[in-house]
């Protein structure tokens, strides 16, 4: 910044403010792309970091997925109408779930550290919450139903909190955002107002 023909610099990390002579914190943080996960402004400066299951890359901005001898290889999740299907990263499928009586499957979500799938599934009735267990031989087992005491009738979307685990649900009839505990016996409404025909949700655990 130039003021009375002097120009005024600030240090690496700071900026200069508005009076043109004085500098003040940057928050490197602000800046999309700074960190690839989480980023933490500090004075003069700022640290990134990653999520479970990721690792820190040289650069010390940039994550990347842990894949030890012991892990299980990266999986990617694809549900249709009536399947759920499970693929390695080089297309090769490891398991496909199909939907008891041809209902229809709405949305789905994984649990990290329990490698856990859970989905919604329509029922001629309502909808029900299921999950299933990813076994070390790589099958799909013990499908349960989690009954949930919210109306649950017109939930097509969810996201799961994979810290908390809790279960978030969009109503896109009634217009609301409601949070369950894992076994459905406590649920409470988050979001009710000035929201209009809702068709997605996602969590971010790492900022809450």
């Amino acid at each position: 910044m130039i003021r009375n023909n002097t120009r005024c610099y600030c240090e690496d990390g700071f900026e200069v403010k508005e009076d043109g002579r004085s500098c003040k914190d940057q928050d490197e943080c602000s800046v999309y792309g700074t960190c690839s996960q989480t980023c933490i402004n500090t004075h003069g400066s700022y640290a990134c970091g990653c999520v479970e299951g990721y690792i820190m890359q040289p650069n010390n901005r940039s994550c990347k997925a842990k894949n030890e001898p012991t892990d299980r290889p990266p999986m990617l999740l694809i549900a249709s109408s009536e399947t759920i299907e499970v693929f390695y990263l080089n297309g090769s499928k490891m398991a496909t779930l199909n939907s008891v009586n041809r209902n229809e499957i709405h949305t789905l979500d994984f649990i990290y550290k329990e490698e856990m799938i859970c989905w919604v599934e329509s029922r001629d009735t309502s909808n029900q919450l299921k999950c299933v267990q990813i076994t070390k031989t790589e099958k799909l087992t013990d499908e349960w139903t989690i009954n949930i005491l919210q109306s649950f009738h017109n939930v097509e979307q969810m996201a799961i909190d994979w810290l908390t685990r809790n279960l978030y649900f969009v109503d896109h009839v009634s217009d609301r955002i409601f949070v369950c505990n894992f076994n459905g016996s406590v649920c409470v409404t988050l979001l009710d107002l000035d929201l209009h025909n809702p068709k997605a949700i996602a969590v971010d655990p790492i900022a809450g």
